[in-house]
C-alpha cells in the first residue's frame, strides 16, 4: 500500500472520475475505505462523505488521512458488509478499492444502495510484475501458494455479470512502470521456509547468481489497476 501511494494513482484516479462526469457528487460512499488512501480525493469532490469498513483501526487511518488534508468525512461506520448492505441510506457514487468482500452476485445490494442514476466504481489490482522476485515464482512453483497472482480474471467476472444483467459500464485501466530496492536478507529469510528441502540448494543458487556479493539489487516492476463504473438499470433500483 505504501509503495502503491508513491505512484499517481490517486490523482490518475480522480482525473478519470471527474472526466467521466462520475464525481462531483454528492452523497458517496467509500466502501471499505481501509486506511483511507482515496478518502481525501472523494471527500473534495463530494457534498458529504461516508466511510464504512470493518476495521475500527483501518477508520481511524482513514479519518487521520482526511485531518491530514484538510477533509473530513460526515459519517463514519464500522460494520461488515452484510450488515452495512441492509441500511436504507442510499449514495450517488459507491467507491471500492480492491474490496475482496464484495462478489459479482452483490450487484442487487449494491443497486438498492444506489441512489437514482447512480454509479458504484470498482477498482482492483488487475496485474504485478517484478523482474528479481517473478524469478523465484518460475524457478519455485511451490510459492505461488502463498503469493496472489493478480490477474485481471476478477474484473472481468464483474463486467460480465452486469452486462447480463443490463448494467451499463465505462471501464479504464492505469499502468505504472517503477524501480524499487530488493533485499538479499530479506529473500533468504521470506522464501527457503516456504520452500522444499530438495529446493533448498537451487535457491541458494538462484540467489547467488542474482545479488553476487551485493546486499540489495533494483528490481523493475510494473503495476496494473483496472477500474469499472457500474451503473444499474432503473429496474434494478428500489423506489
Amino acid at each position: 500500500m505504501q509503495q502503491a501511494d508513491r505512484l499517481p494513482l490517486v490523482p490518475d484516479m480522480a482525473h478519470w472520475l471527474l472526466t467521466e462526469k462520475i464525481l462531483p457528487a454528492g452523497r458517496v460512499l467509500d466502501l471499505g475505505s481501509g486506511s483511507g488512501r482515496f478518502s481525501p480525493m472523494l471527500a473534495r469532490h463530494a457534498q458529504t462523505l461516508t466511510l464504512m469498513d470493518i476495521s475500527a483501526q483501518m477508520l481511524q487511518y482513514a479519518q487521520q488521512a482526511l485531518q491530514a488534508a484538510g477533509q473530513h468525512a460526515q459519517t463514519v461506520i464500522r460494520a461488515p458488509w452484510t450488515e452495512f448492505a441492509r441500511r436504507d441510506q442510499q449514495y450517488e457514487v459507491i467507491f471500492a478499492h480492491m474490496a475482496p468482500f464484495l462478489t459479482p452476485a452483490d450487484m442487487p445490494r449494491l443497486a438498492r444502495l444506489l441512489a437514482p442514476a447512480g454509479t458504484f466504481v470498482l477498482s482492483r489490482v488487475s496485474g504485478r510484475t517484478d523482474l528479481i522476485f517473478d524469478q523465484f515464482i518460475r524457478a519455485f512453483p511451490e510459492l505461488k501458494a502463498h503469493y496472489v497472482s493478480e490477474t485481471e480474471q476478477p474484473l472481468a467476472q464483474w463486467q460480465q455479470k452486469s452486462r447480463q444483467a443490463g448494467w451499463a459500464q465505462r471501464q479504464t485501466s492505469f499502468n505504472y512502470q517503477y524501480t524499487e530496492e530488493i533485499d538479499r536478507d530479506y529473500l533468504t529469510e521470506e522464501l527457503p521456509p516456504l520452500l522444499s528441502a530438495a529446493h533448498q540448494q537451487a535457491f541458494q543458487a538462484l540467489i547467488d547468481r542474482l545479488f553476487g556479493a551485493t546486499a540489495t539489487q533494483v528490481t523493475q516492476k510494473t503495476l496494473t489497476v483496472g477500474v469499472t463504473a457500474f451503473t444499474p438499470p432503473a429496474t434494478d433500483r428500489r423506489s
